[in-house]
């Protein structure tokens, strides 16, 4: 007696097909525009990954503080540590929806530099955490963690890790550090594989 073998339906490309697709056709000022953004990050990543930990970088917090500010806000009505915590959410969620959201319309490399945004923000929170312990950054409202509210004060507090924020700071640094650098790596794989579809 045989049995019959069914089909499995077929799934389409694998994850790693997706994540390394490229378009059939670059154009050559569009692949040098390209190289020139992937650059651009790198040298700007790398300089913020070596600053110090109680500089802010400037340029890269601005490009995210509204999106902090409006994290408050989004998640205010989930109770008090979740909109503290919110500001920081809300600095790395929209780099990440932004990058899902080019990656769904097939621009990976659109994707990659997204990512590397969103650990560079992770960076850019870490420097924050880290004041924590000993608060001198100026906040927006005015004055330091020590005489006006911290974020990261209130939550380590919550949870009883005021003591360990610098090593917080430092983890999520790490973390921020090889996020960076892995979406890199996705990029520069990208822009080789574009090199060969370059018209």
């Amino acid at each position: 007696m045989s049995i019959a073998r069914t089909e499995l339906p077929d799934d389409g490309p694998s994850w790693r097909q997706r994540l390394l697709e490229v378009p059939e056709d670059v154009p050559r000022p569009v692949w040098y525009g390209r190289i020139a953004a992937f650059l651009l990050m790198a040298v700007w990543g790398t300089g913020v990954v070596l600053s110090r930990m109680t500089d802010t970088p400037v340029l890269l917090h601005l490009t995210v503080i509204l999106f902090h500010e409006a994290g408050h806000v989004i998640f205010s009505p989930f109770g008090e540590a979740l909109r503290v915590a919110g500001g920081t959410l809300g600095q790395l969620l929209m780099p990440l929806a932004c990058a899902v959201a080019l990656h769904r319309r097939g621009d990976n490399f659109g994707a990659a530099i997204g990512l590397a945004w969103m650990a560079l923000s992770g960076i850019d929170a870490s420097v924050y955490a880290y004041d924590a312990a000993d608060p001198v950054l100026p906040l927006i409202g005015g004055g330091t963690g020590a005489d006006s509210f911290h974020d990261f004060i209130f939550l380590f507090e919550c949870y009883g890790q005021l003591h360990h924020a610098r090593g917080w700071a430092m983890a999520i640094k790490a973390l921020g550090v090889l996020g960076l650098y892995a979406a890199l790596t996705w990029a520069a794989v990208l822009l080789f594989l574009q090199s060969e579809n370059l018209d």
